[in-house]
């Protein structure tokens, strides 16, 4: 289904992904910017600010320009979609309760599309610009950040595992919720709702217990970037901002990695009940 809408609009996506990843990648220069102005007025070089003010100008030109580009191309991307699915589903000869589950469980396709696709290349932006910027300040800490991509990836192929299974039993349920409120029996929607409380607090479970396992990692990330600076290696005010910076970017961006996983577990299990 992704491949197919991707196909599809290809353009309109394209326009709509290049203009975020360009507000994106102003915006991670950010910290280099501050550093080179920390650095300049201290040393009397002023016009060093000036990088400063260009970088958060362009970042909020064109992450204005994004936001409004964005709401016109998945708001009619999700109209077409929709309005498709249930066209065939009716000749198809599906339920009609099944077809409204089905055409709600649908909306996931275009969330994913509008909010997870730019949320994997935002991450991927900020995960180079941040190494990158990280070895150039610091060699060793770029280097135990490398290091720490082995045990995060551990943790989120667990992750992957447990929400593709709890996911299936969510949309068990969600597709049975309108017959079942239809028919209005009290123990049956009680059953029901506590059901997806149930699943649910499975989902949510997985994810903190994935991203408590990341961030204990991030602990000795940031032992390691203190004992470096105690050696005296960065002198200069600018550079602990941008190191501490792009620390803080890097482990935002390593943060959005379980929410995405769960994504993708969702929709595996959506192409499975559209036939994908």
């Amino acid at each position: 289904m992704i491949s197919d809408l991707v196909k599809l609009h290809w353009g309109r996506l394209a326009a709509a992904y290049s203009l975020a990843a360009a507000g994106s990648l102003a915006g991670q220069l950010y910290p280099i910017a501050t550093a080179l102005a920390i650095n300049g007025v201290l040393e009397k070089r002023y016009a060093a600010i000036g990088w400063l003010v260009a970088c958060h100008f362009s970042a909020l030109v064109l992450e204005v320009g994004a936001k409004m580009l964005d709401t016109r191309v998945f708001t009619r991307l999700y109209a077409e979609l929709a309005g498709g699915f249930v066209r065939r589903a009716h000749e198809d000869g599906l339920d009609p309760s099944v077809i409204a589950a089905r055409s709600a469980l649908s909306r996931e396709y275009v969330t994913f599309l509008e909010r997870d696709v730019p949320a994997v290349l935002f991450a991927l932006i900020g995960l180079t610009v941040s190494l990158s910027a990280l070895f150039w300040l610091d060699p060793a800490i770029g280097a135990t950040c490398l290091v720490l991509v082995l045990p995060l990836a551990a943790i989120n192929r667990w992750l992957a595992r447990r929400s593709l299974a709890y996911n299936r039993g969510l949309n068990d349920r969600l597709e049975r919720e309108i017959d079942v409120l239809r028919r209005g029996r009290d123990l049956s929607v009680r059953r029901h709702f506590q059901a997806l409380s149930g699943w649910r607090i499975r989902l949510s479970d997985a994810e903190a217990k994935a991203f408590g396992a990341m961030e204990i990692s991030v602990i000795a990330l940031f032992v390691v970037a203190l004992a470096r600076l105690a050696q005296g290696d960065a002198t200069r005010a600018g550079d602990v901002y941008a190191i501490f910076a792009y620390l803080w970017k890097f482990v935002m961006a390593l943060d959005q990695v379980p929410q995405l996983v769960q994504q993708v577990a969702k929709l595996r299990d959506l192409d499975r009940r559209m036939g994908q």
